[in-house]
């Protein structure tokens, strides 16, 4: 089952509005920190900054993106 990331990790992300035709996430974290397996229905993600991630996804599969400041996905 999908779950939020919002509930599944509610310490990392947070609700900064919503209406019935957008959810805005602020999603903070530290260096090392995990989340717990969520779902992203269609999204717009902006980088305030720069960082690496190791993504697990659903397929069993892993892959680590990179992201500069400013970078629009």
């Amino acid at each position: 089952m999908q779950k939020d990331p919002v509930i599944t990790d509610g310490d990392k992300y947070k609700v900064l509005t919503e209406n019935e035709r957008v959810r805005v996430l602020e999603y903070r974290d530290m260096p090392g920190a995990k989340t717990s397996m969520h779902y992203h229905t269609d999204f717009v993600f902006y980088a305030l900054g720069p960082f690496k991630r190791q993504l697990a996804l659903g397929n069993g599969k892993t892959i680590i993106r990179e992201f500069k400041a400013d970078d629009v996905l």
